[in-house]
């Protein structure tokens, strides 16, 4: 029993922790747009820090703390992690997205049945789970926020650095400064678990047209951060 916990536990740690990443996120979010605040991009991208804080706080000991699958990916590349693991740890991560986000509509359900869906197409609660942008904007800022962040978290964690003691923290912070510098948090995922498993609980609460909108957006939030985190990767080990 003790063995299978132990086989078991990284993949709960990585389901556990981005629940918590995407609860406190997507709830941060709901609530920007709920409240219609003027500042939203900063509520919204300091909110997202804190969760990636507290998220792998949570993990690290556990699992490594990736809560992202372009992280697991790019670890496998360029820092020898278990490749049999990679599966089970982008799975993993999915399913607590959409964990997280169904825990985000239960605290909510209320306040988002309220937004008026006046015309036919997207309903507006949807905004509240996914990201959205045009296509080729969006996908560059996706590759350039997640290069930069996957740099950070290369640094940080590298056993020379001086911040690796308090790695959580300074990836929070790292997270928080890549969303503000390259676009607004409403449409930034750099986290492909992030959006997807969110994007297919909205699927089910508000209709499938999620995965049409923007002209099929959603394929961008999942290209680009593997693009600019294998990208960072690179660039740091490599360069």
């Amino acid at each position: 029993m003790a063995s299978l916990r132990n086989v078991a536990a990284p993949y709960w740690a990585e389901f556990i922790g981005t629940l918590l990443l995407t609860l406190i996120g997507l709830g941060a979010t709901t609530q920007s747009i709920l409240s219609e605040q003027s500042s939203e991009a900063l509520h919204s991208s300091v909110a997202w820090g804190v969760a990636v804080t507290l998220g792998i706080w949570v993990t690290e000991h556990v699992s490594g703390g990736h809560i992202n699958p372009a992280i697991t990916v790019a670890r496998a590349i360029f820092s020898g992690f278990s490749l049999p693991k990679v599966i089970g740890y982008l799975v993993a991560q999915t399913l607590g997205a959409f964990a997280g986000a169904f825990l985000v509509w239960l605290n909510f359900v209320v306040p988002l049945s309220h937004i008026k869906h006046s015309s036919p197409g997207l309903h507006p609660a949807t905004h509240a789970f996914i990201t959205s942008n045009d296509t080729w904007p969006g996908l560059v800022n996706e590759i350039s926020a997640s290069f930069i962040f996957v740099i950070a978290v290369f640094a940080i964690s590298d056993q020379m650095s001086n911040a690796k003691n308090i790695a959580p923290l300074a990836l929070g912070l790292a997270f928080t400064g890549a969303s503000l510098a390259v676009s607004s948090p409403l449409q930034l995922a750099l986290n492909p678990a992030r959006d997807f498993g969110p994007r297919v609980f909205a699927a089910f609460a508000y209709g499938w047209d999620v995965f049409s909108d923007h002209s099929f957006y959603f394929w961008v939030p999942i290209v680009g951060p593997f693009a600019g985190a294998i990208l960072g990767a690179f660039v740091y080990e490599w360069l």
